[in-house]
């Protein structure tokens, strides 16, 4: 099936979980659900319900009885006072509403069934007969538009494909991807460990992962090399003014929470090159220098 195809397929499996959410919790208040690499999501807010992998059985069943009466995709043009009376009781929906129809962009409802959702298209043109090989995946946490300043809502994961074979052979293929989990091989062959002490996503190497890591090192440097890269290293601090310099200063949140020492405001770094371009800025440069290929194996730190 082509991409194209694939995407209106999950995308519209995105709907159906949402109705099916409505259907079970009316309380809900549903956000956003696109179709993603290898499936779809929509986020939820669910106020004080709790929602766990225990209740997909239920949501499955549900998507399955409605999908039946899902004949089409009917489409309708609103302006931004009909779509703001459609989701009077959703900010959620209202937000983007506002966001739309301050950008000029038209407006655009979806139905199918009893279900209504604002969206912009790209749907299957029979999803009662499309959407049979789906099945739930996971639940997560995910803040509203990406942000930690906003509400976290509950994130419902899920994947469809246009045949059980398919379907069945993804599942295989994640259950075997499980097994090599770079997490669990980590631990069992005492590659690297991650502690709650350190925090997340922050691996200690152990001695025989050290290894694994210096000889790919290595392996990177006589490549690099070998195409006329040379290798410096570079402090993992800075003075902020570098990277207003730079222009990095406005694009990662790392460099929010400088440290102040005696006089001077430092940030730790979140890319190498300012500090690279310092060492073309050493002396001045011949064009028979050119180019010039400056590489490092770094750290560097975004949040």
């Amino acid at each position: 099936m082509e991409t194209k195809h694939l995407d209106n397929l999950r995308h519209s499996c995105a709907h159906l979980l949402a109705a099916a959410v409505l259907e079970l919790w009316p309380h809900a208040k549903r956000t956003i659900g696109p179709a993603i690499e290898n499936g779809f999501y929509y986020d939820f807010d669910f106020g004080e319900t709790k929602i766990s992998e225990a209740d997909f059985p239920a949501i499955e069943k549900k998507m399955h009885e409605l999908v039946r009466d899902w004949k089409s995709f009917e489409r309708r043009e609103v302006n931004r006072d009909e779509a703001l009376t459609v989701f009077a009781d959703n900010e959620y929906k209202k937000e983007l509403i506002e966001e739309f129809a301050g950008e000029d962009k038209t407006l655009t409802l979806y139905q199918s069934g009893s279900y209504m959702d604002l969206c912009r298209g790209g749907h299957s043109p029979h999803p009662n007969n499309d959407l049979k090989h789906f099945t739930l995946l996971s639940v997560a946490g995910a803040y509203w538009r990406g942000s930690e300043k906003n509400k976290m809502l509950t994130r419902i994961y899920g994947t469809v494909f246009p045949s059980k074979t398919a379907l069945e052979a993804y599942l295989v293929q994640q259950e075997e991807a499980k097994k090599r989990d770079h997490r669990k091989l980590g631990r069992e062959l005492e590659l690297f460990l991650l502690s709650q002490s350190v925090g997340a996503g922050f691996p200690l190497y152990m001695p025989k992962g050290f290894i694994v890591k210096r000889e790919l090192e290595r392996w990177i440097m006589a490549e690099k090399e070998a195409r006329g890269y040379q290798f410096v290293w570079t402090p993992h601090v800075a003075k902020s003014a570098l990277y207003k310099q730079s222009g990095h200063w406005q694009k990662y949140d790392a460099m929010m929470n400088p440290m102040k020492l005696e006089e001077d405001e430092y940030v730790v770094k979140p890319m190498n090159c300012p500090h690279h371009f310092q060492i073309y800025n050493e002396r001045p440069r011949s064009y028979r220098e050119l180019p010039l290929r400056l590489a490092e194996n770094a750290t560097v730190y975004r949040f």
